[in-house]
Protein backbone atom coordinates (compact mmCIF):
# COMPACT_ATOMS: atom_id res chain seq x y z
CA UNK A 1 0.00 0.00 0.00
CA UNK A 2 1.33 3.39 -0.48
CA UNK A 3 2.45 6.36 1.86
CA UNK A 4 0.10 8.52 2.31
CA UNK A 5 1.98 12.01 3.43
CA UNK A 6 5.46 13.12 3.28
CA UNK A 7 7.00 16.31 4.94
CA UNK A 8 10.26 18.21 5.61
CA UNK A 9 11.27 19.87 8.69
CA UNK A 10 14.22 21.85 7.24
CA UNK A 11 15.58 22.12 10.65
CA UNK A 12 15.30 19.58 14.07
CA UNK A 13 13.17 22.82 15.46
CA UNK A 14 10.30 22.51 13.20
CA UNK A 15 10.40 18.34 13.54
CA UNK A 16 6.77 16.95 15.06
CA UNK A 17 7.44 13.68 15.41
CA UNK A 18 4.57 12.13 16.91
CA UNK A 19 2.46 9.46 15.15
CA UNK A 20 5.02 9.52 11.78
CA UNK A 21 7.35 7.86 10.57
CA UNK A 22 10.62 9.96 10.78
CA UNK A 23 14.00 9.41 8.67
CA UNK A 24 16.56 11.48 10.40
CA UNK A 25 19.02 13.11 7.95
CA UNK A 26 22.84 14.02 8.31
CA UNK A 27 24.35 13.62 4.83
CA UNK A 28 27.59 15.28 5.96
CA UNK A 29 28.32 12.54 8.16
CA UNK A 30 26.20 11.41 10.85
CA UNK A 31 23.47 9.23 9.45
CA UNK A 32 26.20 8.63 6.34
CA UNK A 33 28.53 7.03 9.48
CA UNK A 34 25.72 5.25 10.55
CA UNK A 35 24.84 3.19 7.87
CA UNK A 36 28.38 2.03 6.85
CA UNK A 37 28.92 0.85 10.36
CA UNK A 38 25.49 -0.33 10.37
CA UNK A 39 26.32 -2.43 6.52
CA UNK A 40 29.28 -3.33 7.91
CA UNK A 41 28.08 -5.37 11.31
CA UNK A 42 28.13 -3.25 14.08
CA UNK A 43 25.21 -4.91 16.19
CA UNK A 44 24.22 -1.28 17.90
CA UNK A 45 24.41 2.23 18.01
CA UNK A 46 23.25 4.40 21.11
CA UNK A 47 23.16 8.05 20.55
CA UNK A 48 24.31 10.58 22.55
CA UNK A 49 23.13 14.55 22.60
CA UNK A 50 26.58 15.79 23.31
CA UNK A 51 30.36 14.95 23.41
CA UNK A 52 29.84 14.99 27.63
CA UNK A 53 27.31 12.36 27.45
CA UNK A 54 28.80 9.80 25.01
CA UNK A 55 31.96 10.09 27.46
CA UNK A 56 29.63 9.17 30.11
CA UNK A 57 27.33 6.70 28.11
CA UNK A 58 30.36 4.99 27.56
CA UNK A 59 31.46 4.42 30.83
CA UNK A 60 28.16 3.33 31.83
CA UNK A 61 27.94 0.43 29.52
CA UNK A 62 31.44 -0.41 30.18
CA UNK A 63 30.57 -0.90 34.15
CA UNK A 64 27.56 -3.13 32.09
CA UNK A 65 29.75 -5.49 30.53
CA UNK A 66 29.44 -3.68 27.49
CA UNK A 67 32.40 -2.49 25.46
CA UNK A 68 31.64 0.73 22.87
CA UNK A 69 33.62 1.96 20.72
CA UNK A 70 33.39 5.91 21.28
CA UNK A 71 32.89 7.69 18.08
CA UNK A 72 31.76 10.91 16.65
CA UNK A 73 32.73 14.76 16.59
CA UNK A 74 32.71 17.85 17.62
CA UNK A 75 32.91 20.99 15.00
CA UNK A 76 33.66 17.99 12.37
CA UNK A 77 36.71 16.65 14.58
CA UNK A 78 36.95 13.84 16.72
CA UNK A 79 37.06 15.18 20.20
CA UNK A 80 39.62 14.53 22.82
CA UNK A 81 39.32 10.44 23.93
CA UNK A 82 37.20 9.54 21.10
CA UNK A 83 37.78 6.08 19.75
CA UNK A 84 37.00 7.63 16.41
CA UNK A 85 36.08 10.72 14.77
CA UNK A 86 32.79 10.66 12.51
CA UNK A 87 34.30 9.61 9.05
CA UNK A 88 32.09 7.00 6.80
CA UNK A 89 35.32 6.48 4.87
CA UNK A 90 37.32 5.29 8.20
CA UNK A 91 34.58 3.05 9.21
CA UNK A 92 34.78 1.44 5.22
CA UNK A 93 38.20 0.84 5.91
CA UNK A 94 38.23 -0.38 8.85
CA UNK A 95 39.15 -4.47 8.85
CA UNK A 96 36.65 -4.91 11.30
CA UNK A 97 34.00 -2.27 12.57
CA UNK A 98 33.05 -2.16 16.39
CA UNK A 99 30.39 -4.56 17.54
CA UNK A 100 28.90 -1.64 19.36
CA UNK A 101 29.22 1.96 19.44
CA UNK A 102 28.16 5.43 21.21
CA UNK A 103 28.15 7.83 18.55
CA UNK A 104 28.07 11.35 19.25
CA UNK A 105 27.60 14.54 17.10
CA UNK A 106 27.15 18.07 16.95
CA UNK A 107 23.85 17.96 14.52
CA UNK A 108 22.64 14.23 13.78
CA UNK A 109 22.47 12.30 17.12
CA UNK A 110 20.27 15.76 18.89
CA UNK A 111 18.26 15.13 15.92
CA UNK A 112 17.73 11.55 16.13
CA UNK A 113 16.76 11.83 19.89
CA UNK A 114 14.29 14.39 19.28
CA UNK A 115 12.31 11.93 17.16
CA UNK A 116 11.81 9.31 20.07
CA UNK A 117 8.41 9.49 20.27
CA UNK A 118 8.13 8.23 16.66
CA UNK A 119 6.45 5.68 16.14
CA UNK A 120 9.50 4.48 14.19
CA UNK A 121 12.90 6.86 13.33
CA UNK A 122 15.34 5.89 11.06
CA UNK A 123 18.48 7.43 10.49
CA UNK A 124 18.44 8.28 6.40
CA UNK A 125 21.57 8.57 3.79
CA UNK A 126 21.98 8.21 0.23
CA UNK A 127 24.12 5.14 0.89
CA UNK A 128 21.03 3.40 1.95
CA UNK A 129 18.27 5.12 0.47
CA UNK A 130 16.02 2.12 -1.12
CA UNK A 131 16.26 0.20 1.72
CA UNK A 132 15.26 2.71 3.87
CA UNK A 133 12.35 4.26 1.02
CA UNK A 134 11.32 -0.02 1.56
CA UNK A 135 11.04 0.12 5.26
CA UNK A 136 8.90 3.14 5.37
CA UNK A 137 6.29 2.05 2.78
CA UNK A 138 6.38 -0.87 4.54
CA UNK A 139 5.33 0.91 8.00
CA UNK A 140 2.38 2.68 6.21
CA UNK A 141 2.31 5.74 7.92
CA UNK A 142 2.55 9.57 7.12
CA UNK A 143 6.34 10.44 6.86
CA UNK A 144 7.73 13.40 8.46
CA UNK A 145 11.83 13.59 7.02
CA UNK A 146 13.94 15.39 9.32
CA UNK A 147 16.61 17.18 8.61
CA UNK A 148 19.92 17.84 11.52
CA UNK A 149 20.68 21.03 9.67
CA UNK A 150 23.60 23.14 10.48
CA UNK A 151 23.71 25.05 13.33
CA UNK A 152 20.35 23.88 14.49
CA UNK A 153 18.80 26.00 11.04
CA UNK A 154 18.41 24.57 7.55
CA UNK A 155 21.38 23.50 5.67
CA UNK A 156 21.70 22.95 1.99
CA UNK A 157 23.41 19.71 2.10
CA UNK A 158 20.69 17.83 4.17
CA UNK A 159 17.69 19.85 2.19
CA UNK A 160 19.45 17.91 -0.55
CA UNK A 161 19.72 14.32 0.75
CA UNK A 162 16.07 15.20 2.01
CA UNK A 163 14.74 15.77 -1.82
CA UNK A 164 16.24 12.56 -2.44
CA UNK A 165 14.19 10.81 0.12
CA UNK A 166 10.93 12.85 -1.07
CA UNK A 167 11.43 11.79 -4.76
CA UNK A 168 11.48 8.07 -4.02
CA UNK A 169 8.74 8.30 -1.84
CA UNK A 170 6.78 10.72 -4.03
CA UNK A 171 7.47 8.11 -7.09
CA UNK A 172 5.58 5.56 -4.56
CA UNK A 173 2.37 7.05 -4.41
CA UNK A 174 3.08 10.10 -1.63
CA UNK A 175 1.67 13.22 -1.65
CA UNK A 176 4.40 16.02 -0.44
CA UNK A 177 3.87 19.12 1.72
CA UNK A 178 5.53 22.65 0.96
CA UNK A 179 8.72 22.10 2.44
CA UNK A 180 9.09 18.45 0.51
CA UNK A 181 8.05 19.83 -2.12
CA UNK A 182 10.86 22.22 -1.95
CA UNK A 183 13.32 19.66 -1.33
CA UNK A 184 12.36 18.08 -4.12
CA UNK A 185 12.78 20.87 -6.42
CA UNK A 186 16.41 21.41 -4.57
CA UNK A 187 17.24 18.16 -5.37
CA UNK A 188 16.23 17.80 -8.87
CA UNK A 189 18.08 21.15 -9.84
CA UNK A 190 21.24 19.17 -8.26
CA UNK A 191 20.27 15.23 -9.38
CA UNK A 192 23.04 14.94 -12.23
CA UNK A 193 25.55 16.11 -9.93
CA UNK A 194 24.45 15.33 -6.55
CA UNK A 195 27.25 14.88 -4.71
CA UNK A 196 28.96 17.89 -6.33
CA UNK A 197 26.28 19.95 -4.81
CA UNK A 198 26.70 18.37 -1.51
CA UNK A 199 30.37 19.62 -1.69
CA UNK A 200 29.63 23.03 -2.86
CA UNK A 201 27.31 23.76 -0.02
CA UNK A 202 28.16 25.55 3.07
CA UNK A 203 28.69 22.17 5.27
CA UNK A 204 30.51 20.47 2.58
CA UNK A 205 33.09 23.00 1.72
CA UNK A 206 34.25 23.46 5.61
CA UNK A 207 34.41 19.34 5.15
CA UNK A 208 36.72 19.45 2.43
CA UNK A 209 38.80 22.40 3.48
CA UNK A 210 39.12 20.03 6.33
CA UNK A 211 40.69 17.28 4.01
CA UNK A 212 37.10 15.09 4.30
CA UNK A 213 36.83 15.92 0.30
CA UNK A 214 36.51 11.53 -0.11
CA UNK A 215 33.86 11.78 3.22
CA UNK A 216 31.71 14.04 1.07
CA UNK A 217 31.95 12.34 -1.95
CA UNK A 218 31.08 8.91 -0.39
CA UNK A 219 28.27 10.33 1.31
CA UNK A 220 26.60 11.71 -2.05
CA UNK A 221 26.75 8.11 -2.92
CA UNK A 222 23.30 5.66 -3.45
CA UNK A 223 22.69 2.47 -1.85
CA UNK A 224 25.97 1.08 -1.16
CA UNK A 225 24.53 -0.83 1.77
CA UNK A 226 20.93 -2.60 2.06
CA UNK A 227 20.51 -1.74 5.32
CA UNK A 228 18.01 0.52 7.36
CA UNK A 229 18.99 1.69 11.19
CA UNK A 230 15.79 2.13 13.29
CA UNK A 231 15.74 3.77 16.96
CA UNK A 232 14.24 1.34 20.30
CA UNK A 233 14.53 2.15 23.54
CA UNK A 234 16.49 -0.89 25.35
CA UNK A 235 16.99 -0.85 29.28
CA UNK A 236 16.20 3.16 29.08
CA UNK A 237 18.41 3.80 26.37
CA UNK A 238 17.94 5.07 23.21
CA UNK A 239 19.70 2.50 20.88
CA UNK A 240 20.33 1.98 16.92
CA UNK A 241 20.00 -1.16 15.36
CA UNK A 242 19.82 -2.61 12.12
CA UNK A 243 16.82 -4.22 10.76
Amino acid sequence: MPIRHVDVALAPGFAEPAGRTCLVIDVLRATSAMAVLLGRGTRAIYPAATVEDGLVLRTQLAAEGIQAALCGERDALPPAGFDFGNSPGAFMALDRVPEIAVVATTNGTPALLACLEAPLAMTAAPLQVSAVVRATIAADRDVLVVCSGLRREAAEDDTLAAGLFVERLVRAGASAGPEALFALERFEAARDDFGAALARSEHGQRLVDLGFADDVALCGTLDRYDVVGALTVEAGRPVLRAR
